[in-house]
């Protein structure tokens, strides 16, 4: 989950960059036209609209943060780009007041393509464009539907054009497969856009996310496979809109994530209210990653994750458990944590790469005693349940991992992992007060974040070796480089349930100057 969260992350801020970097004067707001939308909805698992013109750029000059997440290389061939096609007069007059639609696509060769969508105001065929309206000193050659543009610069685009529709990407396959085509049809993603183009009127700049999509452009960035964890958002009709607000410190988008119809175990979160963070506090220093769930009223949830249970494969061992569990033990667990469990859990991994899992408990010394039968001692203050599947019962998902764990309680919180070791290694850090918390650079981000119902969060700094195992080696570099994503501190992305839907958030803050006084 954190891996496909970060990863995300950097192709949305990524894609943001471009737009900005490619487009500096072009015209105002206007109603998004169907036919540019068609098109890049089609394919593109992400998709930034906006109007631009003059007062949108002069903002963004004033920070250097999406440049510095693009990376420097890429950021002079778009701006090259914008320079030399789209600031120019010939293009200008032509776009007359209609939207940009900038998408990103799965590639070939493990690649990450982009494709531009507009339309003119008139019907145009590239042979006319190329003779009347594109710059002199552009070289140009014809591949069929398509032709390549080298700039002076050596930077190479390729553009197609049918009818009023203009395309542009950096591979010309993602064009050949526009240009031609009898029909573009609009998607369920299409309409979902369309739904709500009007609810980011007012703002800089819009972001779509088809997450029917999304896997297969994380595909191309990963080592690892698609399957469980990452597999989770892979539901069809999730989409979600995020608008851009500006800030010369951070990225911070928000707005609404819809999911599909799908059995999707995070419907279980969405009519919840979001909560104040606290279950924070336990996590060791050195946390790479953590997912926070917040859970107002356990009864009525339980009643809704039993109900989800039901759907899953599995579901009947789950019942012969209990009902074993009852004969063989005398304990009836729902008497356990539905009772004594209070209202947020989380899972979270250190640097080292170990899995762990927390809840809150009203009561842990309780709790303790109730579960004395059901485990076994394996050093003091380490215990391992003698039974499987006893978390998963209770809280789903995310605590599957955790079948028969080793576990250990401290101040009302129950934390758990699949080895005895790891729960030492908690242990010492939380009685040291080696915390998270006590982190001033967390303690900076931590304060900006929000209320939430689910909390992602991903530490940059202590990501390194997760991340230097599970990304593919160039989208590596650009997650360490001092002129790319090594600037920022953390990556977050909050859900408050919203009746059906959640209000959602994204934040990537940069580092903080550390200050030096001298003597």
């Amino acid at each position: 989950m954190r891996r496909i969260i970060i990863t995300m992350g950097i192709l949305l801020i990524a894609m943001i960059a471009m737009a900005y970097l490619y487009f500096s004067n072009l015209n105002k707001r206007s109603e998004a036209n169907d036919l540019s939308l068609n098109v890049i909805s089609a394919n593109a698992g992400l998709i930034f609209c906006f109007d631009h013109d003059k007062r949108f750029y002069e903002i963004l000059s004033g920070q250097d943060l999406f440049q510095r997440v693009l990376g420097e290389t890429k950021s002079y061939q778009l701006a090259s780009i914008r320079k030399q096609i789209l600031e120019k007069p010939e293009l200008t007059e032509l776009l007359g007041q209609q939207k940009i639609y900038i998408g990103l696509l799965p590639g070939k060769n493990n690649q990450i393509d982009y494709l531009i969508c507009t339309q003119l105001k008139q019907s145009i065929n590239l042979q006319q464009f190329l003779a009347n309206h594109l710059p002199k000193d552009i070289k140009t050659t014809q591949l069929k539907d398509v032709v390549k543009l080298r700039f002076s610069d050596s930077t190479v685009v390729y553009m197609g054009i049918e009818d009023k529709l203009v395309v542009l990407s950096d591979a010309s396959e993602q064009i050949q497969k526009i240009i031609g085509t009898a029909q573009h049809k609009a998607s369920n993603f299409a309409n979902y856009i369309k739904e709500n183009i009007g609810l980011t009127k007012n703002s800089l700049a819009s972001v779509y996310l088809n997450f029917e999509v999304l896997p297969s452009l994380l595909k191309n960035t990963l080592n690892s496979s698609m399957s469980g964890e990452l597999s989770v958002f892979n539901q069809k009709g999730t989409y979600a809109t995020l608008n851009y607000n500006f800030s010369s410190e951070k990225l911070l988008f928000n707005g609404t994530t819809k999911l599909g119809n799908g059995v999707n175990y995070y419907t279980l979160f969405d009519h919840m209210p979001d909560q104040k963070i606290v279950i924070n506090n336990l996590l060791p220093k050195t946390t790479a990653n953590y997912t926070i769930y917040a859970v107002s009223d356990y009864k009525n949830w339980f009643i809704d994750l039993c109900k989800w249970l039901g759907k899953q494969r599995g579901n009947e061992r789950i019942l012969k458990n209990e009902e074993m569990i009852s004969k063989k033990y005398g304990l009836d667990l729902k008497q356990i944590f539905p009772v004594y469990f209070k209202n947020q859990f989380v899972t979270f991994q250190l640097a080292s790469g170990e899995k762990f899992g927390g809840i809150t408990l009203s009561n842990g010394d309780k709790v303790g005693q109730l579960l004395l039968d059901l485990s076994a001692e394996y050093a003091p203050d380490i215990r391992i349940f003698r039974e499987s599947g006893i978390p998963y019962t209770y809280f789903g998902e995310p605590f599957k991992k955790f079948d028969i764990p080793y576990y250990t309680i401290i101040d009302n919180y129950l934390v758990m992992s699949n080895n005895a070791s790891s729960i030492q290694v908690f242990l010492n850090s939380y009685r040291n007060n080696s915390l998270l918390i006590n982190d001033k650079d967390y303690q900076y981000f931590n304060d900006q974040l929000s209320a939430a119902t689910i909390s992602f969060y991903i530490n940059n700094k202590n990501s390194n070796t997760i991340f230097g195992r599970n990304l593919k080696m160039p989208f590596f570099k650009y997650y360490r480089a001092n002129n790319g994503l090594g600037k920022f501190e953390a990556f977050s992305y909050q859900l408050s349930g919203d009746k059906g839907k959640f209000l959602s958030n994204i934040l990537m803050a940069k580092k903080q100057e550390k200050v030096v006084v001298d003597n």
